[in-house]
């Protein structure tokens, strides 16, 4: 299942708190002479930023990823490039349940050089031995290209990976039913309110109810799921109660009584919804023939500034990169050349909207064209977030907390209690 859709299958442990305000809303300058490689097709490379490559491939790699669609089709067709331009074979493999495959193959010795996933696993991975340290083989300056974003790739000092896009949840609204987006959900409750009449098929909004898509309420009325630097969990705080609360009281009404992903989602994309709160994966599932859509940062409640959960896509360095020196410089080579690659990076932020982190990218005002206004949109979302924590033992937040979260939500238990019972689970796990 998609960690897009249903976050509780995520491993915990996450990057440091790299990503607010490093995220910009504009495109780079691009140089004249149209060098971008054809897999980028029109995007050229930045004049000031020059793609790291290699000076020689001598040996092959397997990269697994679970991308899909047009995501699936554009990042081969770099990676086809890489091979092609540098006379590599670096082998894309597409996995299904990328966790569980990685999980079996890599202790057993069957596991790729690299593989793609967001920063969340790199404790957990980094804990169990999954994953190799590139900290001395890298051959560029990762601060001078991703400066802050670079940390996402480290854990306790060794490198792991490499970042190359940011993500997280904001507002998308349906612009047939709202020509702005609110700055409250005041605001967005009134229109739900308007909305909202389930026996003629349309529902005030829809927002996934797994414990990833609903953080923003919970840090934005000061409350927490886990504390990072002292390794306690907020789940019983009054302000997280609260948070939880408040979408139980005030929000649950206007959506489909479904607490999954993939209901919450349906009705927004098929036109019958003027709210969803998702990423910015969805985009390739909108359909500009069938509405126009806008994306927006979080709207205040209640006085307060939402700040959801943040991630950092990264190419890991697999365990099996210990194993062999030349396939090992393959995979590295092509982890390098795509990351610094600021003609692939636009393409697949506008065709995609992959939030770029490259220092390229960076707002310094002398960009001229800006990235689409989607990716804005999520740019600003990803100013009001907050990080996932680092501690492998985070991975055991998420499971609990939606089962009791979602107790709740079916009328069989009080918030209150449902996050007593949450943190009692937890805590169990972790004995």
């Amino acid at each position: 299942m998609d960690r897009r859709t249903t976050m509780k299958y995520l491993a915990g442990a996450s990057a440091v708190g790299v990503l607010a305000g490093c995220i910009s809303t504009e495109e780079p300058e691009s140089d004249d002479d149209g060098n971008g490689g054809d897999d980028a097709g029109d995007y050229e490379e930045h004049d000031d930023w020059e793609t790291v490559e290699p000076d020689d491939v001598s040996g092959d790699a397997s990269l697994w990823h679970s991308l899909s669609g047009g995501e699936q089709d554009d990042f081969e067709s770099h990676l086809e490039s890489f091979n092609d331009q540098f006379d590599a074979d670096v082998a894309p493999d597409h996995i299904s349940d990328l966790e569980e495959q990685t999980m079996a193959a890599i202790p057993a010795g069957d596991g790729p050089e690299l593989f793609v996933w967001a920063h969340d696993w790199i404790g957990d991975y980094h804990q169990n031995g999954f994953l190799s340290d590139q900290s001395d083989e890298v051959s560029f300056d990762l601060e001078e290209y991703f400066g802050e974003n670079a940390e996402s790739g480290m854990f306790n000092g060794e490198l792991h990976g490499l970042p190359h896009a940011a993500e997280t949840v904001g507002l998308i609204y349906n612009t047939e039913y709202v020509d702005e987006p609110p700055e409250t959900f005041d605001e967005l409750l009134e229109i739900a309110e308007e909305h909202h009449d389930p026996d003629g098929g349309t529902y005030g909004l829809g927002w996934p109810m797994d414990a990833y898509h609903v953080s923003a309420l919970p840090h934005g009325f000061g409350g927490y799921y886990y504390d990072d630097d002292s390794g306690e969990l907020g789940l019983t705080n009054d302000e997280t109660v609260e948070s939880f609360e408040y979408v139980l009281e005030e929000v649950w009404e206007y959506m489909p009584n479904d607490p999954e992903g993939e209901a919450q989602e349906a009705v927004f994309l098929e036109g019958n919804a003027p709210f969803l709160f998702s990423g910015p994966w969805q985009l390739g599932q909108l359909d500009e023939d069938e509405f126009e859509w806008g994306v927006a940062p979080w709207p205040d409640v209640e006085g307060n500034t939402p700040s959801p959960f943040t991630g950092v896509q990264l190419i890991y360095f697999a365990a099996a990169m210990d194993e062999d020196d030349e396939r090992a410089g393959a995979a590295r080579a092509f982890a390098e050349w795509y990351t610094t690659n600021t003609a692939a990076i636009a393409q697949m932020a506008d065709e995609h909207g992959f939030i770029p982190v490259h220092n390229a990218f960076a707002d310094d005002g002398e960009e001229e064209d800006e990235l689409t206004d989607d990716l804005q949109g999520f740019a600003a979302a990803v100013d009001q977030g907050e990080p996932m924590p680092t501690d492998p033992d985070f991975q055991t937040v998420w499971e609990p907390l939606e089962d009791e979260w979602w107790e709740a939500l079916n009328g069989n238990k009080s918030v209150a209690d449902a996050m007593a019972d949450a943190e009692s689970r937890i805590e169990d796990a972790w004995d």
